[in-house]
């Protein structure tokens, strides 16, 4: 065990990040009031691709789920209010949240209490849930609906065919908003998004120094500006500050926590509702300093023995981007180039999580249980077992990512307690129970 103990310094760029997450939450009600293009669905996936409308706004999992996550009676009643609508437990407990605030009035409703009608939904099929919660939507809210099918290999077809579909609906938007699409703002949201997910990537990678300049609870809320608004300079202008606190970190071995007595993988989704989860480990003196869906908001170049490259700079791609269609083309090179291979797709996870796990030199790690996300549960058993006959420890427990009343605090806790130990860790002393984070 590395029993060294490093220099631990605040985040500087922390308050950036929480400042862009409430620019985005009070954005939508602002280009309504304005009579800009709001529009619902989860677009994360093509940020750069709707750039192109101008101003426009989206609440992405609904204007109140993160708010409502984190009070437990709130969110049990939202999950309540969508069984009374006759939805199983069985279905995504995001997509359930998601669904919640529209059946209570939240998801048009404004804080001060007016209310907006977004022009229409957007959704890019992830998973067939996302796809059939847009059509609910749509039906419920009497909108029109834009889904964008994107496949999860990457093959010269399956480029094509998503290029069509989104040359297709420019035509569509237009019609539907009454608006010009605007090219030139489409080039400069490729080229941003390009950037900021390279930048995104070149972080990541930097966690694989000893001592890491971050653990996963600090990238968990660090790449929340990714998600929403990964396509606006003010993100790029974000992410270019992180990189070089990021590298200035590293330069000076300023630690994450000031211990990597052990350093953990964390598989899967965490409890949304019990964060505090990640930080587990500093009692031990060990963080969790990888997992795939953090890494999945990076441009990489996966190579097939699961090697995670940063992708390409787009100066060095020769991708031109001087019209339309070459825009549509490199926003659609992007998303291939994100890693985005674990849901619904299994076939090189199992040699990628192993491979990740040596090349971010942990020596053990968690992989959640997740019955909130059935995509993500594909072929999870298997990477523990190939996790487990290459050498690595691997610890469970069983969750729903959305859904309290799926999870039990004192079992998880002690479960986990119980694996930690099992590797030879002790507590250090002063270490108590996690207590939850006010500011998250």
């Amino acid at each position: 065990m590395n029993n060294t103990k490093y220099e631990t310094k605040p985040i500087e760029i922390w308050p950036k990040m929480k400042e862009l997450r409430r620019w985005h939450f009070k954005h939508t009600w602002e280009t309504a009031a304005k009579g800009g293009t709001v529009i619902m669905g989860m677009p994360e996936a093509l940020l750069g691709f709707l750039a192109g409308l101008g101003d426009y706004a989206y609440p992405s999992y609904g204007p109140y789920f993160t708010r409502m996550i984190k009070d437990v009676s709130a969110t049990i009643e939202c999950l309540e209010t969508v069984e009374a609508h006759g939805h199983t437990k069985d279905m995504c407990s995001v997509m359930r949240v998601y669904i919640g605030q529209l059946y209570m009035g939240l998801a048009t409703k404004s804080p001060q209490g007016s209310t907006i009608k977004p022009k229409f939904i957007f959704q890019v099929t992830n998973c067939h849930t996302m796809a059939q919660t847009g059509q609910l939507f749509s039906d419920y809210l009497g909108i029109p609906y834009l889904s964008i099918d994107l496949p999860y290999k990457s093959t010269p077809q399956a480029r094509k065919y998503v290029v069509n579909q989104l040359l297709e609906g420019i035509e569509w938007m237009e019609k539907v908003t009454g608006k010009k699409y605007d090219d030139e703002k489409l080039i400069e949201g490729v080229k941003t998004e390009w950037k900021v997910e390279w930048l995104w990537a070149a972080i990541q990678m930097q966690t694989q120094n000893i001592p890491s300049p971050y653990d996963l609870r600090n990238t968990w809320s660090l790449r929340m500006p990714l998600l929403s608004m990964r396509e606006r300079p003010e993100t790029l202008q974000y992410l270019e500050a992180l990189y070089d606190e990021t590298k200035w970190r590293v330069a000076n071995q300023i630690s994450a926590r000031g211990m990597e007595r052990m350093r953990l993988f964390f598989e899967g989704f965490p409890p949304y509702y019990y964060i505090q989860i990640l930080k587990q480990p500093e009692q031990y003196g060990c963080i969790y300093v990888i997992n795939e869906n953090n890494l999945g908001h990076g441009l990489w170049d996966i190579r097939p023995d699961g090697t995670y490259l940063v992708g390409q700079p787009l100066e060095k791609t020769g991708l031109p981007i001087r019209n339309r269609e070459e825009a549509i083309e490199a926003e659609v090179e992007l998303a291939f180039h994100r890693g985005r291979t674990s849901t619904w797709y299994s076939a090189p996870r199992h040699h990628e999580v192993v491979k990740r796990a040596k090349d971010w030199k942990c020596e053990a790690g968690v992989i959640a249980l997740d019955r909130g996300c059935h995509g993500y549960q594909v072929s999870i058993m298997e990477s523990k077992k190939a996790l487990q006959e290459a050498g690595f420890p691997v610890g469970t427990f069983e969750h729903s990512q959305s859904d309290p009343r799926e999870f039990s605090e004192a079992q998880t806790v002690d479960r986990m307690e119980s694996f930690f130990e099992s590797l030879g860790l002790e507590k250090l002393a002063g270490c108590g129970p996690e207590k939850a984070e006010a500011d998250e």
